[in-house]
């Protein structure tokens, strides 16, 4: 029952809006395993909604996910709160703002919001995943967990690189992370991709565990003039994001 649970797990993470459909033939030769396991596997996930047939015996995406993810984002403890902070912030930087948050060691994008003068970027789409050491949120959210975990994450996802200044040294990433929990902040200096930079910032629950990060994330040129500016930005919002979750906790409970 694991092995098919984590099977099902495999096969979804074979599809992307790069891949949005495919055939047992394919997921079999892919993850090493038969076409008839694979096709009952597919089947089998087509028959709750995970997954849906279409033409010529090959599968997308099923609409049940469309549901999940209302269900993933709306009752995120931290997400009514730090939604309308995070527009608030996209409005008077006129930037790109994000919340993350950390899944199976990737960041996962929870909500995007953009300013009047934001770019396209295409690796941040809500509901898609980045790798969490060349990303500024991703770095906030690897800083605040326990070494071990870090390194367990470190020796399954490895450093890959995406520009010329990705971190892809582990002694290098290790005293990143050190400067991240010492000042509060995290950057990602073109470290994902080309001309972006991004500083983010942790919101903590109402036991002080880091929960999520914000960021704001803009063209390098406009952010080396405006860096000063979005850093206390970006942390003044993550703080009050911080303090009203503490207020949430220190409310009594309603008496039944």
């Amino acid at each position: 029952m694991l092995l098919t649970v984590r099977n099902v797990g495999r096969i979804l993470d074979l599809y992307s809006v790069e891949t949005p459909e495919r055939g047992p033939t394919e997921v079999g030769a892919e993850l090493g395993m038969g076409k008839s396991k694979a096709q009952l596997l597919m089947a089998s996930m087509a028959e709750i909604g995970l997954l849906r047939r279409v033409a010529g015996g090959r599968y997308r995406a099923g609409w049940r996910a469309l549901e999940l993810e209302r269900i993933v984002r709306e009752t995120a403890p931290f997400r009514a709160v730090a939604y309308p902070v995070a527009e608030r912030l996209a409005r008077h930087s006129g930037e790109t703002v994000h919340v993350a948050a950390l899944d199976a060691g990737q960041v996962v994008y929870v909500d995007r919001l953009r300013g009047a003068r934001a770019i396209e970027i295409p690796v941040s789409q809500v509901g898609s995943t980045a790798p969490a050491h060349c990303s500024s949120v991703g770095k906030v959210l690897l800083a605040h967990l326990e070494p071990g975990e870090i390194d367990a994450i470190l020796d399954r996802r490895g450093l890959p690189r995406f520009t010329p200044a990705t971190i892809t040294d582990r002694d290098a990433l290790y005293a990143e992370l050190h400067r991240v929990r010492r000042d509060g902040v995290a950057y990602d200096r073109e470290e994902i991709l080309r001309g972006l930079a991004c500083v983010g910032a942790p919101i903590m629950d109402g036991e002080g565990s880091v929960v999520a990060a914000m960021s704001i994330a803009a063209p390098v040129e406009r952010f080396a003039t405006s860096e000063a500016a979005y850093r206390s930005a970006v942390v003044r919002a993550a703080r009050s994001v911080t303090e009203r979750l503490r207020e949430f906790r220190a409310q009594p409970s309603s008496p039944t």
